[in-house]
Parts: structure tokens; sequence; C-alpha cells
């Protein structure tokens, strides 16, 4: 299908959205700011060496794959002004993002997470900014009150910190239970989706590691509360995209479906077996996959619009449900792999969950690469792009996780 206009969905709502304003010498000069810091991080951790420890790797790794999502959306997308307000917008949020990954301070980390928060809910959209607000304020609150519990001596409190932590990962990435409704005129770039598929991976792998230093019964309840809500978003992204009417739906739960595999990942990985490797490892990569890949093709969905009962699948069409499904050899089928062989380690019932979910999945993931109907021109070499990049992930999963070490 050829490139259109932006419609509502697309097109700058407000006074914000106007290439004037997206071109300014002040948002320049943030998104300059914002490329220079995470480059800082990314290539440089030493630098920052005064204020703690240096960023964990997999976490930098997950910000160098947001720096390079943005580079790939703003030199492929459609519109010349959803490239500016890509590139622009993109640079000074993962400069932030850096911040919060290299700052170990659990007290500025939830005050960079508010700030976070309040830059992508000034983005031009539908959503009042309080409602935008909610997850990352949420995320905020939960992990200062976890720090307060690791600060006194009580055995419980230090539970509830774990437990805390998990939730906080939960409200950050705006997940079940904290997940909101996906308004289908909002532009795609203020959604929840963007929180979900951009800016959270990275948050995800560094807060365990530089805030709550768990051991014994607080990783215990890290890793259950982990585990639990990752399979109630499992269970809630792969059902509820298969049973999705609107097709913009389909693809919101395909986000809690792919990050109910990482979380199930996460909280196995943090028990501290010899198995659990594994598990860190499934984690690790299935959420690269979701920035530069999954990410990219829901903004990309959204320029092409709805799709007709009568639209066939093409080849690409096949390619991406075939990606999206996580069919060997793209980038989903090591993590399925990593991730069944930790279950079946721990528990079998487990890995029964985890296996029936994978089948299930398969239901929607051609569904959803129908969504980008037969694409042509720019669009089509996005698409072969982003497959491209999926199928080097899957075929280089081994060096991906010698290179981050989960």
């Amino acid at each position: 299908m050829d490139e259109r206009p932006l419609t509502t969905a697309e097109a700058p709502v407000g006074g914000g959205g106007s290439p004037t304003s997206l071109r300014s010498p002040g948002l320049v000069a943030l998104g300059l700011i914002g490329a220079v810091v995470a480059l800082l991080v990314i290539w440089s951790p030493a630098v920052l060496s005064s204020f703690g420890p240096p960023p964990p790797l997999p976490a930098r790794i997950l910000v160098a794959a947001c720096g390079g999502s943005v580079l790939l959306l703003s030199a492929l997308s459609g519109s010349r002004v959803q490239r500016w307000e890509l590139l622009w917008s993109g640079a000074v949020a993962l400069g932030v993002l850096a911040l919060l990954v290299a700052i170990p301070d659990p007290v500025a980390m939830a005050v960079l997470i508010l700030l976070l928060g309040a830059l992508h809910a000034t983005l031009p959209g539908r959503r009042s900014f309080v409602l935008r607000m909610r997850g990352p304020a949420a995320a905020a609150l939960i992990l200062g009150f976890a720090w307060l519990c690791v600060q006194t001596s009580s055995v419980g409190a230090h539970r509830v910190a774990g437990l805390g932590l998990a939730l906080a990962i939960a409200a950050a990435a705006g997940l079940v239970p904290f997940a909101q409704d996906l308004d289908p005129e909002e532009p795609p770039t203020a959604s929840c989706v963007t929180w979900a598929g951009f800016l959270a991976p990275a948050l995800a792998l560094a807060l365990p590691a530089r805030v709550l230093p768990l051991n014994g019964d607080e990783r215990t309840f890290f890793s259950a509360t982990l585990i639990g809500l990752g399979l109630l978003n499992l269970a809630w992204g792969t059902i509820g995209a298969w049973r999705a009417g609107p097709e913009l739906e389909a693809w919101r739960h395909s986000f809690l479906a792919d990050w109910g595999l990482a979380r199930v990942g996460l909280g196995m990985g943090g028990v501290g077996a010899a198995w659990s490797r594994a598990a860190r490892a499934a984690a690790f990569l299935a959420l690269p996959s979701v920035v530069p890949v999954r990410f990219p093709l829901f903004l990309w969905a959204r320029q092409v619009g709805p799709v007709g009962g009568g639209s066939g699948l093409g080849t690409l069409n096949v390619l991406l449900g075939a990606a999206l499904s996580g069919a060997a050899p793209f980038a989903g089928f090591p993590v399925r792999l990593l991730l069944l062989r930790a279950a079946t380690r721990e528990s079998w019932p487990l890995a029964a969950a985890l296996l029936a979910a994978m089948v299930v999945w398969v239901v929607h993931a051609f569904r959803l690469g129908r969504t980008l109907g037969r694409p042509s021109g720019r669009l089509a070499v996005a698409i072969a792009v982003t497959l491209s990049l999926s199928l080097v992930l899957g075929l280089a999963s081994g060096a991906l996780v010698a290179v981050g070490r989960p």
C-alpha cells in the first residue's frame, strides 16, 4: 500500500506540533544535549564514575538500541513533519533516559522518571496531562517507598521493598495493572505504547541492578512478583490481541505480551540459581527486539491506517508475521528457547503456561503483519530494514548475550 498524508491519528495536535516549532533553536539544542549525554553513557561510562559505579552494560545496550530506533524512524518515516518530531523529541527523551540509567541514587531516579513522564505528557495529544502522568508518578512513588523500606532493619520491610521494585517496573512500563487505554486519535509519539516500546526497556534493566541491593527474601519476593505479573501480562496480551476488534488494540496488547516474556525472564533470572542465567539472557534479548523492531513497526502501521478485509498477504506481510510470532531465525526465537529451557528446570507448570501462550501468540502475529498492507516506496524500505534488524538479532543472539553479560 502506498504511503499517504498523515491522518488525524498522526497529525500533530495543538500548537506544539508545527514544523517551525519542531525545528526551533531551543528544541534543537536540547536534542543535541540529549544526544551527547546518551553517547557519554553508552561509550564513556567512566566519565560518570564520580557519581557511582558505571551503568549496567545491558541497560547501556538498550539505550543504544533506543538511539538506533530514533535514527531509523526519523530517516524512514513517511512525513517530513513527523521525521523532525521524532528526531528532536527522541533525542531529548534519549538524554533523560541515559541519565536514568547512569544515576544510581534512587531519589534522583524517581525525580528523573517524573521529568521524563512530564516531557512525554507535554507532547500534543488527546489525553490530559494528569492521565498521562499517572504511570510515571506511580512508578516514582513506589520506587521511593521501596527505598524507604530498604533503609529499615525490618525483614518484612525488605520484603515489601522487593515487591515494590517489581511494581515500580510495571508502572514505569505502563503494564497491567497500570496499563492505559490507547486513544486511536492520539498521535503515536504521545501514546502509552511509547512508554512500553521505547522508554521503559532500558529502565527495566537498570532499576534492579542500581537501586535496591536485593538478597534473600527480598529477591524471592521481587522474583515472584515479576513472574506473576509477567504471566498476567503475557495472558492479557496474547488473548487480548487475539480477541481485539480494532487493529490498534491488537498492537497495544502485543506489547503487553512481549513484556510478559521479558518480565518472566527477569523474575526467573533474579533467584540466583544456575539456570537463571538463561532466563536473564531471554529477558535481555526480548527487550532489544521490542525497541528497534516492534515499536517502529507499530508507528509505521499507524501511517498505513486500517487495512480492508479484502487485502491479501504479500511476501513482506508473511515475513512480518513470522518475525512478530518469534519464528526462527528472527529475534523472538532465541528468547522463547532460552525461556522455555529455564522454565523446564524450574517448574513444568510454568513451562506449560509459557508454551501455551507462545502457541496462541501465532494467531495475532500474522494479523499484525497484515496491518501494514502492501507497502511500497519508503515504507517498504523501512519494513525491509526492520526485518533485517530482527534477523540479525536472531542470528547473533549468542554474541549479543556474550557482550551484554546479563
